[in-house]
């Protein structure tokens, strides 16, 4: 898939995974790191970059632990 064509967007796709592996998705870093404390110690933010079509995303890059964004 190439960006700048018809309907394709890079975008951005956050997660919570907790310690035993399960992935919770958000909208936003900070919407993720709003949430991170009640998934409790081993939680983490991951982030990775996609490309997002009509019918498809596909993932550019795999899942890279996230910085807290500043407040």
């Amino acid at each position: 898939m190439q960006t700048g064509g018809i309907g394709v967007a890079a975008d951005r796709e956050w997660v919570i995974q907790n310690a035993k592996g399960k992935k919770f998705v958000y909208d936003s870093a900070t919407e993720a790191f709003g949430e991170l404390d009640e998934y409790g110690e081993g939680a983490v933010v991951l982030t990775r970059l996609v490309y997002r079509g009509l019918f498809r995303t596909k993932p550019v890059e795999d899942w890279q632990p996230a910085e807290r964004p500043a407040v």
